[in-house]
């Protein structure tokens, strides 16, 4: 399974965040205005549409394994 995860030192908290707004699903989002965005693993699934308009080449994308009992172990 490939999630996006955004790098906090590389992120730029951009006002609008063009990573947010290219996610289909709105896996990344900020809990306040003044906090930098982050990713809902439940949401995301590894589309790379964000990774591709992060103006800051903050995300990367990580891979879980499968643990075969279906279930994700996020």
């Amino acid at each position: 399974m490939k999630r996006a995860l955004i790098e906090a030192d590389k992120c730029l908290n951009c006002k609008i965040c063009t990573a947010a707004e290219s996610c289909q699903r709105s896996a990344i989002f900020r809990e306040c205005d003044d906090e930098k965005p982050w990713v809902d693993f439940y949401k995301c699934t590894g589309c790379m549409k964000c990774k591709n308009s992060c103006k800051g080449k903050a995300i990367m994308f990580i891979t879980q394994p499968c643990s075969m009992s279906g279930r994700s172990s996020w």
